[in-house]
């Protein structure tokens, strides 16, 4: 009963919606044997019980509904459990019980009425644990509710003598909730317990009071008082009223919306999807004779195979009610282009970015023409087109034209780069190969301009608030928009798409909403691909704040911003973090999606990187297999999560030395890529050059050479101005050539790739430090000791300005000044060097890693050279 339910939370809406529900549905003997036949099997090894069982089949009547209620029989226990939890399907199975207590509740309350007896304050005692108590002071000033009916007493001194009576539970104190009712504000939710009980008095009977499962109180104080606790509470008719908002608003949004889909619904957006399958499925099953009903049905349905991650079956359920709308006379157009574009979302989901954009603007154009249908006041005021929607789209589409050719810079770093590249999709992007290729590429400045227009004349043709509602679908749609740019990469673009929802869906909803929070949630994507992490995570949690408030049992919404966190601490550096929310967020994800999901194998690839952050290559290796399994399941081929997921193994079966598998992963990668994006050659070009690197571990440096020179051709072709990404191709040429002994071509080829990155991507910091770094290993190898310090110590003040987090490059730097210094025949500062490396790398790496006894045999040799002891 500690619940918070003030801010209209999603249980409190279940809470209030399932009374009506059941009260409509079929009562007769058949949900009556249906009821028995389940407490049979429920209580198949109870004798005792089984007998209760059967004499309630024989001897049950409806007037006695509360007698079996109160008496704590079989059908107490069940349905307050299903309450307890929220199974609808129990209380569905229990409906002839439920309504014939429902009835009873509305009778009494009349009986009440009628007498005209005043009710003001009653009480209730109860044992509650410390933690409880605590729950409830938090609560104070907030809506609560009950599981089940409550019973309480008009007679003070009679309740707080049984509060007091010792009890042999020592966690346990004795409360006394005090509560103050106006039973006309109530309907018909509270009713005095005149003749339920037999075996009571008459006096005691009268002095019973008893509240419906749907009444909310608000906790108005929580105090000590002597020996024992004090609550008091006010009942509350506000449930009613939050539901009877909820009702009217779901109607703006969706027309001709019954209670019963509407309670489907909002199961569905608790996560209860099993539940809520079975039920809408049963309502197909009744709902034939009406078309309307059928396609709000069949769609909500998909919606719910579409969470449960059954995206064939889904879309089967959307492909039907898009053939039901489009033979039926008149066409209904507001579901048509509600439901192109939940096919846009699926498809979305599946990585076909390019078939969803086709259904968004689908979507859009049958929205434009169905409010040129149903307007009804042509005469728009003469400077409607600088109404607030016209602004929106046109501060935002301006940008989205003016930009739309420019591309996004990525530099790749190659060799001495120990830092892991974060391959895996939209989680790790900003190190994928040209992910923006593999999103697809038809949204030509002509197709961003035709969206303009639709959007634009869907906001002129808004002539009264009966419209609002259509606010919402162009926020969905630029929301939508917003998360395929930001597959692009295109981060800018992403950002005002998304701005814009936010500020359309904070002018229609009175206060905080669910797609409130799911806009902040994708804010926070595009600012932790920007790298702006800071603000990435300030925008996840104001996600999580509206998501728990509304979800306070848990919700794959939790999960997914769980996920997205745990990326952000990964970024900052912050592994061991990042490990406990990806295992947080897998606890609640496998309670969602027993059999895998995408979002599992996005928690899984998350937890591989940190893994490997620490160097932990087996499990990195172990939780990738694991995703790469499941996205196979839910993905084509093609899809860029697999491709990224088979790269990024390829690189660390480099790492460990195991060049032969590392090379059968690259070619995995470069064979989806040139079947499934042969006319892309930068991402082509990026996986010759992972292949060129492993090729120069094994000493291969005459095919490494080829294939890096290969690459250089494509991007050469790709990007006739130049562009960041060729940098890994320099610098690639110029590691196979210092295999060789070729220094002096290596240095230029090395010169080439920082100012190539120095010109193309100057924000690009740690990529600069990279080739700074590559330039001292060079000139070191020449024996050119002091330019070669200058640039290990200008990339080290970039790497610890700007990349603090990047510890092991760092670290790496550290270790090759010392061997600098070593050259320079200064042991001392040496010493000292590879002293700072060591420290860094025990913080992040395994004891027995490479680079951690490599450092320790410098140390322990030098340390002996010097006479010092350690």
């Amino acid at each position: 009963m500690t619940k918070d339910l003030s801010k209209q939370t999603a249980d409190l809406l279940w809470f209030q919606l399932y009374h009506d529900i059941l009260f409509q549905l079929s009562y007769d003997e058949t949900a009556k044997q249906e009821m028995i036949d389940a407490s049979h099997f429920y209580y198949r090894d109870n004798i005792k019980v089984l007998e209760v069982i059967e004499k309630f089949e024989n001897d049950y009547r409806s007037e006695e509904v509360f007698q079996w209620y109160l008496k704590k029989s079989f059908p107490y226990k069940i349905i307050n459990k299903a309450l307890r939890v929220k199974d609808f399907d129990q209380l569905y199975i229990f409906r002839y019980f439920m309504k014939d207590l429902t009835e009873s509740f509305i009778r009494a309350h009349q009986q009440l009425v009628e007498t005209s007896k005043e009710l003001s304050i009653t009480y209730r005692e109860m044992r509650l644990t410390k933690d409880q108590i605590k729950k409830f002071k938090e609560n104070e000033g907030k809506l609560v509710s009950t599981n089940g009916l409550l019973t309480t007493n008009i007679l003070r001194s009679t309740t707080l003598k049984q509060a007091l009576e010792p009890t042999t539970q020592i966690d346990l104190v004795s409360v006394l909730l005090e509560i103050h009712c106006n039973e006309q504000n109530l309907n018909s939710s509270v009713i005095v317990a005149d003749n339920f009980h037999s075996s009571k008095s008459s006096c005691d009977k009268e002095q019973e009071i008893i509240f419906n499962s749907n009444v909310t109180f608000r906790v108005e104080s929580v105090r000590k008082e002597e020996e024992i606790w004090l609550i008091k509470m006010n009942a509350s008719n506000e449930g009613q009223n939050i539901k009877e908002k909820y009702i009217k608003d779901s109607h703006r949004q969706i027309e001709g919306l019954s209670i019963e889909v509407l309670f489907g619904r909002l199961m569905c957006d608790m996560g209860l999807w099993n539940q809520s399958q079975y039920f809408l499925e049963y309502l197909l099953n009744k709902s034939n004779s009406n078309q309307k009903d059928l396609i709000i049905i069949e769609c909500s349905l998909g919606e719910v195979l579409q969470w449960k991650g059954e995206w064939n079956e889904a879309r089967k359920y959307y492909d039907h009610v898009y053939n039901r709308i489009m033979k039926a006379k008149p066409k209904q157009i507001s579901n048509l282009a509600f439901i192109l574009f939940n096919i846009g979302e699926l498809l979305y989901l599946e990585g076909k970015y390019d078939e969803a954009s086709d259904y968004y603007e689908q979507a859009l154009t049958v929205r434009k023409e169905n409010c040129l249908f149903t307007m009804i006041d042509e005469s728009c005021p003469a400077n409607y087109e600088r109404s607030s929607i016209i602004s929106y789209i046109r501060r935002f589409f301006r940008p989205v034209v003016l930009n739309f050719g420019e591309l996004v810079q990525i530099y790749f770093r190659w060799f001495w780069n120990r830092w892991f590249k974060g391959l895996f999709g939209r989680f790790l992007s900003k190190y994928m190969t040209n992910k923006r290729e593999l999103v697809g590429k038809k949204l030509t400045p002509r197709r961003v301009l035709e969206m303009c227009q639709n959007i634009q004349d869907i906001g002129r043709l808004q002539t009264d608030g009966r419209k609002r509602s259509d606010n919402l679908f162009i926020a969905a749609s630029l929301r939508s928009f917003g998360k395929i740019f930001d597959r692009q990469e295109k981060y800018d673009e992403a950002l005002n798409c998304h701005k814009q929802a936010l500020a359309m869906f904070e002018d229609y909803y009175e206060s905080s909403h669910i797609d409130i929070a799911l806009t902040y949630y994708y804010m926070g994507q595009v600012l932790r691909h920007q790298g702006n992490y800071e603000k990435a995570l300030d925008f996840s949690q104001r996600a999580m704040s509206i998501y728990t408030r509304y979800y306070p049992n848990g919700h794959a919404y939790i999960a997914s911003t769980l996920n997205s966190i745990g990326h952000i601490l990964y970024y900052e550096g912050k592994h061991d973090e990042s490990l406990k929310i990806f295992e947080q967020a897998l606890t609640m994800l496998k309670k969602y999606y027993p059999c895998g999901h995408v979002e599992v194998a996005f928690n899984l690839a998350g937890t591989a990187n940190a893994h490997y952050q620490q160097g932990k290559y087996d499990q990195f290796l172990t939780f990738n297999e694991q995703a790469l399994e499941i996205l196979r399941k839910y993905y084509f081929p093609g899809h860029d999560e697999i491709i990224c997921i088979l790269s990024n193994i390829g690189y660390v079966k480099t790492e460990q030395g195991k060049y032969d598998e590392a090379l059968d992963f690259y070619q995995q990668t470069l064979a989806m890529l040139e079947k499934y994006y042969p006319s892309y050659h930068a991402s082509i070009a990026n996986t010759l050059n992972y292949i060129s690197n492993v090729l120069r571990c094994q000493s291969k440096y005459d095919e490494a050479l080829c294939y890096c020179q290969r690459a250089l051709t494509m991007q050469e072709s790709y990007y006739p101005s130049g562009h960041a990404s060729m940098a890994s191709s320099f610098s690639n040429i110029a590691v196979t050539l210092i295999g060789q002994g070729k220094y002096n071509e290596a240095i230029d080829f090395q010169e080439r790739a920082l100012s190539t990155v120095e010109k193309h991507n100057p924000a690009n910091h740690s990529s600069i430090a990279v080739n700074m770094n590559n330039m001292g290993f060079i000139l070191n190898k020449q024996e050119k000791y002091d330019e070669a310090l200058n640039f290990h110590q200008r990339a080290l003040k970039i790497e610890e300005k700007y990349c603090s987090s990047q510890k092991r490059e760092i670290a790496k730097i550290l270790g090759l000044i010392g061997d600098i210094f070593e050259n320079l025949n200064k042991p001392i500062l040496a010493l000292d060097y590879y002293q700072q490396a060591l420290a860094i790398y025990k913080t992040c790496l395994h004891p027995w890693h490479s680079n951690v006894w490599s450092l320790e045999l410098n140390i322990e040799r030098l340390s002996e050279e010097l006479g010092i002891q350690l």
